[in-house]
């Protein structure tokens, strides 16, 4: 009791208010510490969260490029893919250009350039054509039934118009169509074709001249000559072979005299005739 009673004189009023003192202070330089503490760890923890955030984004980012990488890739397969399948797949084509063996006229062609076998093609005049001579030509069956096959390579011709027709305004100079059909992939994508005649206009489809004819049927009876020895030098090669047969299955089938000189042939008939003069 005396040590507290003690205790307690030693704290008067300037005492007490230096050790009040100093416990602020101890307790302000606490908390500045502590504040100094917190936000060390504030800003770590800021930093921390920064790179977390970095990691994130650039996650995201690898994600992204793999994903576009994914993408890429899938439209580069899808595209190969298509490009085989195209390449396998028949293509239809419908034009009107000028006759090969005659380019006075406009030939009308539909042909299968594709790879594969055209099944049920649907040819679709979109246009009305109507030919010089009032022919319909919208109305022909090809264009109004389908076709059940068109093997590769194998094209369809019809007359369309003399070549000059189209630019006196007697047939259209130009023609729209639609082409729909099927390959070994199912339904092919529909075609569309837009035929404009117009830049032939003054060109080289002239109508058809006597010249022309003539030059035509020089080219096919030059053609029919070279066929024609071609078969007489076939003949003629067959019938000496046949010759040259004949006389071999006859030296074979012959007397062996037949071959010998007349001399030695004629010898033994003569002794053979004296000794039968003889004998008796």
């Amino acid at each position: 009791m005396d040590a507290i009673a003690d205790l307690l004189g030693w704290f008067n009023t300037e005492r007490t208010t230096v050790v009040v003192a100093a416990l602020a202070l101890a307790g302000i330089l606490y908390s500045a510490q502590s504040a100094s503490a917190a936000k060390a760890q504030a800003k770590s923890a800021k930093e921390q969260a920064d790179q977390a955030r970095e990691q994130v984004e650039l996650s995201k980012q690898q994600v992204d490029l793999m994903l576009r990488q994914v993408s890429q890739a899938e439209a580069v397969e899808a595209t190969a893919q298509q490009a085989r399948r195209e390449s396998l797949q028949p293509n239809v084509l419908v034009d009107i250009a000028p006759g090969v063996n005659d380019p006075g006229v406009f030939v009308l062609s539909i042909s299968n350039i594709g790879a594969s076998i055209a099944r049920n093609v649907r040819i679709k005049a979109l246009d009305e054509m109507v030919r010089s001579d009032g022919l319909k030509l919208h109305e022909l069956t090809v264009f109004t039934e389908p076709i059940s096959v068109m093997p590769p390579g194998q094209t369809r011709q019809f007359f369309y118009d003399v070549g000059f027709q189209p630019f006196k305004g007697s047939s259209p100079l130009r023609c729209r169509f639609e082409v729909d059909c099927e390959g070994p992939f199912g339904p092919v994508e529909t075609a569309h074709y837009d035929i404009d005649l117009t830049p032939y206009q003054g060109g080289w489809a002239a109508p058809t001249t006597l010249h022309s004819v003539v030059e035509q049927m020089k080219k096919t009876v030059s053609s029919l000559n070279s066929i024609g020895q071609a078969i007489q030098q076939e003949h003629s090669a067959a019938q000496t072979s046949l010759e040259r047969k004949i006389v071999q299955s006859t030296r074979m089938a012959d007397d062996w005299t037949t071959w010998l000189p007349a001399t030695e042939v004629l010898r033994p008939s003569s002794s053979n005739g004296s000794s039968d003069k003889t004998a008796p």
